[in-house]
């Protein structure tokens, strides 16, 4: 059976199906903080609605489905770079262009209203709790997070980490074993330690094995069916206890692992479908809106929670009453349609220009001679 072309913009190396999916990760993610930020009681008390909130509530892995394409993407991007140091560079100012900002507007609403992570603190206090934050510390270290997000920036850090590590062990015909034992080690080791870094495995084997996914196209069929069962059985292993306290070793004590292993297979067939055969239920993530929500997606999971609060705030007021769908409605509709052209202003003026403006800044030399002759 002839394999499916995977849909490709004008850009070379832009797989548009894969920024699609991107758009679906930050919409689940947006989904689950409108519906745990008390605006509404969500339903139970019965076996429909029990199920229901339990569906909702599993969501809030649709980071885990960002790690996915992590996984896959950044081996391909260490093998487009020179140099280990030009990846980590490229990473950091990925990364860093648009986390600054973010960071600090966070940090002066927060200071400002004296939220809970900051509340009581002296300026000297605050200004160490920020400098942690803003890299990405927590929850290495028992520090609060500022920004709900920030973990998962730690988790990509250290995968980026352990890739361009991984890549200077293995460089050379003849990589030492020794050393190479002790990075699998600790690699291996991480993930058992923050179990939510499992997904980003899921990348990394799907990228290994493109081909052969790429020639079993076929069975990469029905990914809404493997999308609810990676979240329901994700949803069992309490994963979002995983960065504060849990590890594999208690998942492994009392009998979670097994819907861990569940989870991580449907990973692979829900991945496989977005990278090799975007079609049938997923042609959608080729549409123009998860295309727009696949391109904001970073600043639209950093800016989102910030609106959210402020919004709230304001439906509050406006319906004192609260809990009602009609709260609820304000609520979603204000967030929407404040949190879409901060985060694409975000993305364009943080995440394209400026993060345009410091690789040329810091481009090498040579390349720097190799453009100008270029032009």
């Amino acid at each position: 059976m002839p394999v499916t072309p995977t849909p490709r913009n004008e850009k070379a190396g832009f797989n548009a199906a894969l920024n699609g999916y991107r758009g679906l990760c930050a919409t689940l993610v947006f989904i689950y903080h409108v519906g745990s930020a008390g605006v509404i009681t969500l339903p139970h008390g019965d076996a429909i609605s029990d199920s229901v909130t339990f569906l909702w509530s599993s969501l809030a892995y649709g980071v885990e489905m960002f790690f996915m394409i992590s996984g896959f993407v950044i081996l391909g991007s260490l093998i487009r770079h020179d140099s280990i140091l030009e990846f980590l560079k490229d990473r950091f100012i990925r990364i860093f262009c648009a986390w600054v900002p973010a960071l600090v507007a966070v940090t002066v609403v927060c200071s400002a209203l004296n939220m809970k992570m900051l509340a009581d603190l002296g300026l000297l206090e605050r200004l160490w709790l920020f400098t942690a934050n803003l890299l990405l510390l927590p929850p290495l270290l028992p520090l609060p997070m500022i920004h709900f997000g920030s973990w998962s920036l730690t988790y990509e850090w250290m995968f980026y980490f352990a890739a361009a590590t991984g890549a200077f062990v293995l460089r050379g015909k003849s990589p030492n074993r020794l050393t190479f034992v002790v990075w699998l080690i600790a690699a291996v080791g991480f993930v058992c330690l923050f179990p939510r870094a499992l997904f980003f495995l899921t990348g990394v084997l799907m990228f290994a094995q493109r081909q052969w996914f790429q020639r079993h196209s076929r069975w990469l069929r029905f990914p809404l069916v493997s999308l609810l069962v990676f979240l329901l059985s994700w949803k069992l292993t309490d994963a979002n206890l995983a960065q504060l306290s849990d590890t594999f070793f208690d998942w492994f004590r009392d009998g979670r692992w097994l819907a861990a292993v569940a989870a991580f297979v449907a990973s692979l067939h829900l991945f496989g479908c977005a990278c090799f055969n975007a079609r049938g239920e997923f042609s959608i993530l080729n549409s123009r809106a998860f295309q727009f929500l696949g391109n904001i997606s970073y600043s639209f999971y950093l800016w989102h929670g910030l609106v959210m609060a402020a919004v709230k705030r304001v439906v509050s007021i406006m319906i004192p009453s609260g809990h009602t769908w009609e709260a609820f409605a304000l609520f979603v509709i204000g967030c929407l349609a404040i949190s879409l052209p901060l985060a694409w202003a975000s993305w364009r003026v943080f995440e394209t220009a400026l993060a345009r403006y410091m690789r040329r800044r810091f481009a090498p030399r040579p390349m720097l001679e190799e453009v100008a002759r270029a032009a």
